[in-house]
């Protein structure tokens, strides 16, 4: 099992992504430059980050990339990046999906647990791995 340092909510990633709150963001900065191990980060977090960037703060698809990518890319933090690097490019392609879908899309590919079946028309649409539950 791994040893952590910790891990972080949502909240404590928008402050270090944002530096909206200086006296958080810091916080948040020392305590990634003092760990002596990674801090776990939920998918989750991940999740709710991308949902409260594009919903609450209006970033574009582009910066909410930006900003994942820049998290994955440190390496005090230790996130699902096969699912998320592979979600960010389904949430770029097609602007019509939710993140969330781009995770659910992805989850079923990671585990062979395929098609990943749903009522949503869209996600069946855009997604190719996805197929409508018959009613």
């Amino acid at each position: 099992m791994a040893n952590y340092s910790g891990s972080f909510d949502t909240n404590v990633l928008l402050r270090l992504l944002l530096n909206d709150i200086p006296e958080q963001h810091t916080a948040t900065k020392k305590l990634l430059s003092q760990a002596t191990n990674q801090f776990a980060i939920a998918d989750t977090a991940i999740i709710e980050l991308v949902f409260v960037l594009d919903r609450y703060y209006g970033l574009s698809r582009l910066e909410i990339t930006e900003a994942v990518e820049g998290l994955m890319n440190l390496k005090e933090i230790n996130c699902n990046r096969a699912l998320f690097k592979r979600a960010i490019l389904i949430y770029v392609k097609h602007s019509g999906l939710s993140f969330e879908d781009c995770c659910l899309s992805v989850y079923a590919q990671l585990n062979s647990a395929e098609p990943l079946w749903t009522f949503d028309k869209k996600l069946a649409n855009q997604a190719p791995n996805t197929k409508l539950v018959s009613v």
